[in-house]
């Protein structure tokens, strides 16, 4: 035979291995490291069934590295194990054989050298429902490897630190576990290959009881190639100078349909964003699958919280991706209900982001007349959540970092006929103190402190975009408009009597000063634009003779198409 079960010497911690120097065939063994022949001369001579199966392991990450390893082990798979992971398994009492008795050739390079070689990239790829590759197998001595386990060197997280050098960088370019994970996802059909310790869990139930499903198996080699374009993308943007960028997809997730039944859509996520309000990071508790469009005015109404902050409690309210109410209040509650009352008709049916936890206060608020499809908040009380429930249609979604929310630095994409456009983040913060003023009045501070606002909710919006706030309440948003003026008369008109007394904020100049007389017309006392129009002067001098104050962002703009 030829086949030894190896023990480590402690209690009940015996696992079937290898002995490869005594394997048929495997005339490479004769140079095996001595440590492995003493090792070897300890064990009792068995004879091995020839269904038994090899599983090789070696894992940067070792989180559930030895649940696993003892599980297979309980299986009767042999373990075969490279450096680190071998040391690990051996300091948790669990025996495997060293990928050196297997390769015939000592660790070398620093490392570099370890795992690529022809007995491990035979056993892997080697296709079992070929006859003729199970026989040349057979002739030259190659062990069938049955399971991959592998991740890689953390290469983004090295590069990340600061002071990498390139050198250092170059050094956690992972070149071994790749070669082993790519032969092993080509050969799913015949070896498993798990490169995420989320998967030990389920693909050890799935051995248990009796056979890993063919889905499984596929679905797998999909979670492995997107590993390897994945930290292939790492490494080229870490070396790449020219600037050009890289996309990587994941966790493709198909929607009920788009925008409209007759589309189809499905929810991507990022592999480079690390954000915490990102929306996949949002816990669902409550109510029916999101949509398409759920998403979309989700991720409005994220941004419009961010841009408000998390200094004091706000509610926002958006539909179809604009803001159509937005407060600040003393408790989440009250924030809430100035928010509705600023659009009572835009806001029934919008999604509803608030920057504190939805306690039974807000839940009495919301009543039974007022229809919310989507709830965002940091968290949700016990008592809230027993008054919630009777919407059961009703999505509610936390996230603890929405109690600290922050706008997004990621890149921002469009897609556009044929490609995609990419941007960066609009991070430019305005001090509303600094800001000229151009008129002859000037505006107090709780007017600069409502053209603050009323500026972070055009920036939220669809060009064309004229906000107006009064008292920190949202009061009229005319919105995604072709042309300003009508933007203006849009606010106004939803504003009503509130528009006296209330600022309003343009996200592009004013081009003529119709619209400005408009605004003032209905009683707006401040205004804040960009400034850089050619009648520029026109409009300073209605505004200044009206008695209203305007400042300039000084061609600071907030364009969003």
């Amino acid at each position: 035979g030829g086949d030894v079960e190896v023990s480590n010497g402690r209690q009940g911690s015996a696992v079937s291995c290898v002995n490869v120097a005594a394997h048929p065939g495997a005339a490479f063994a004769q140079h095996a490291h001595a440590g492995w022949r003493r090792a070897a001369a300890r064990v009792k001579r068995s004879v091995m069934s020839e269904n038994t199966r090899y599983a090789l392991l070696s894992v940067s990450n070792k989180t559930n590295l030895v649940a696993l390893a003892r599980g297979l082990a309980s299986l009767g798979w042999v373990l075969i194990a490279s450096g680190g992971t071998a040391r690990a398994l051996e300091d948790a009492g669990i025996a495997c054989v060293p990928v050196d008795q297997m390769t015939g050739n000592p660790e070398a390079f620093d490392g570099r050298m370890k795992t690529i070689s022809f007995q491990l990239e035979g056993g892997i790829l080697y296709d079992r429902r070929n006859p003729a590759h199970v026989e040349q197998a057979r002739r030259l001595g190659v062990t069938p490897i049955d399971m991959v386990v592998c991740n890689f060197y953390p290469f983004a997280s090295a590069v990340s630190r600061p002071g990498c050098t390139l050198e250092e960088a170059v050094e956690q370019i992972d070149v071994g576990g790749p070669t082993m994970v790519r032969a092993a996802a080509k050969n799913f059909a015949s070896v498993l290959v798990l490169t995420d310790p989320a998967q030990y869990e389920g693909v050890l139930e799935e051995l248990q009881r009796g056979a890993v499903s063919d889905s499984t198996r596929r679905s797998l080699a999909v979670a492995a190639f997107d590993l390897l374009t994945q930290a292939d993308l790492q490494v080229a943007s870490y070396l790449r100078t020219a600037p050009e960028r890289w996309l990587h997809l994941r966790d493709g997730r198909s929607l009920r349909y788009g925008e409209n039944p007759q589309q189809d859509a499905v929810a991507w996520v990022s592999a480079e964003v690390d954000d915490p309000l990102a929306l996949h990071r949002f816990e669902q508790v409550q109510g029916k699958a999101l949509s398409y469009n759920n998403l979309l005015d989700a991720d409005g109404a994220l941004m419009a919280i961010s841009l408000l902050g998390g200094d004091f409690p706000a509610a926002v309210i958006v539909k179809h991706t604009n803001p159509c109410g937005a407060a600040f209040g003393a408790t989440a509650a009250e924030a809430f209900e100035r928010a509705w009352a600023g659009d009572p008709l835009a806001a029934f049916g919008g999604i509803v982001a608030l920057n504190r936890p939805l306690d039974s206060a807000f839940a009495a608020a919301l009543g039974r007349d007022r229809f919310v499809e989507v709830l965002l908040a940091p968290a949700v009380e016990a008592d809230a959540a027993q008054l919630l429930a009777a919407r059961k249609n009703m999505r509610v979604l936390v996230n603890p970092a929405l109690a600290f929310p922050v706008p997004s630095e990621a890149d921002e994409m469009r897609s556009v006929r044929g490609g995609m456009l990419v941007q960066s983040a609009d991070t430019h913060r305005l001090d509303i103190d600094a800001l000229p003023v151009v008129t002859r009045l000037a505006p107090s501070p709780p007017q600069r402190r409502d053209l603050w606002m009323a500026w972070q909710i055009c920036r939220a919006s669809r060009s064309n975009a004229v906000s107006l706030v009064r008292d920190g309440m949202l009061v009229g948003n005319g919105v995604g408009q072709q042309d300003r003026l009508t933007a203006c008369r849009i606010a106004v008109e939803k504003a009503g009597e509130r528009a006296r007394g209330a600022v309003a904020a343009s996200d592009a100049f004013f081009p003529f000063p119709d619209g400005p007389a408009v605004l003032a017309d209905a009683g707006v006392a401040s205004v804040m634009q960009p400034g850089g129009s050619v009648r520029d002067q026109e409009t300073i001098d209605l505004l200044s003779e009206r008695g209203v104050s305007m400042v300039f962002t000084q061609g600071i703009r907030a364009f969003r198409h």
